[in-house]
């Protein structure tokens, strides 16, 4: 628990011992919990905490009684406390059955809203370059989400990205694709000589810190997987699609041509259940100059055939 979360939840629980409160119990034996007691204890207001409730049995030396959480069963506390962040819910959840009056809920942080999946979390760390997928602050998670949903539903096809840069998302879907254990192969489109020669006024987006011409160490570095490069102008090679069927497609091209062009193709081929994600669908502050990207997306928006989240790069095709 940062230290911003943990002064108001000491805040709170001083609040409710000086106004009263006579039982104080804390749910969770954690690093939070040894603060807690250290600072309630120059006051003297430890006194009133009574217990501390954990899932299992432990024998930690701390100056509170150490129970587990059935034993709430038998107590009736005033306050109870959660001395956890992103666990609290299931702090919560597991002490819950076995509180039977009905306590003061301290809790503080919003740690617990973070998305939390054990592959996701150990393929992203495999993917070296890492991955530029942040157009907005959710797009890796939720082209995670778009795989493990079309692994679900059992679906067949391909998966493109439109604008590889070094090969970081690349790798993180083909890793997470094998991870599922799915035969898709990914297929992945770029110039790799830079932004081409603007064809409309919305292609406004030229920053060179995003252009990466080495396309022989993107060979390198992808062989070996199931992934198909395609080197060119997006607006030329994105029909190469047209006789496949797409789950997945990914557009990070930054400008309106090339997402056009790529759209044209995936608009039809994406199959029922799969979707189409764009990185600068939405997103801010220096991404400001890749509206033509979102200008060419919003042709999905009077599509009833896909579903769009708003504050999301998602297009899910529904029907």
């Amino acid at each position: 628990m940062n230290a911003t979360d943990y002064d108001k939840l000491l805040e709170d629980v001083e609040q409710e011992l000086l106004g009263g409160a006579r039982s104080v119990g804390i749910i969770g034996l954690t690093r939070t919990t040894a603060r807690l007691i250290k600072s309630l204890t120059p006051s003297g207001l430890i006194a009133a905490v009574e217990a501390i409730y954990t899932p299992e049995p432990c024998h930690l030396p701390v100056t509170v009684p150490v129970r587990t959480v059935d034993a709430l069963a038998s107590a009736h506390h005033d306050v109870l406390v959660v001395a956890a962040d992103e666990e609290k819910e299931d702090l919560l959840l597991g002490a819950l059955p076995f509180v039977t009056n009905v306590p003061k809920v301290i809790i503080a942080g919003y740690g617990h809203l973070a998305f939390r999946d054990l592959v996701f979390r150990e393929e992203l760390m495999q993917v070296l370059p890492p991955s530029l997928a942040n157009g907005y602050p959710n797009s890796l998670i939720h082209l995670y989400q778009c795989l493990l949903n079309a692994h679900r539903l059992g679906l067949d096809g391909v998966v493109a990205e439109f604008g590889m840069f070094k090969g970081g998302t690349t790798m993180f879907l083909s890793r997470v694709i094998e991870r599922l254990g799915r035969p898709w192969p990914v297929i992945g489109f770029d110039t790799f000589g830079g932004f081409p020669p603007r064809r409309s006024a919305l292609d406004m987006y030229d920053h060179p810190d995003c252009v990466f011409t080495d396309l022989r160490g993107v060979e390198r570095y992808l062989a070996g997987r199931n992934i198909r490069i395609v080197p060119g102008d997006i607006v030329e090679t994105a029909p190469r699609l047209l006789t496949h069927d797409v789950i997945l497609s990914f557009i990070d091209t930054d400008n309106y041509s090339s997402a056009k062009a790529a759209l044209a193709v995936l608009q039809d081929r994406t199959v029922v259940g799969g979707a189409i994600v764009f990185d600068h669908f939405t997103g801010v502050d220096r991404f400001r100059y890749t509206l033509g990207e979102r200008i060419a997306g919003r042709a999905l928006l009077d599509d009833p055939r896909y579903f769009h989240l708003h504050g999301t790069g998602v297009f899910y095709r529904q029907r």
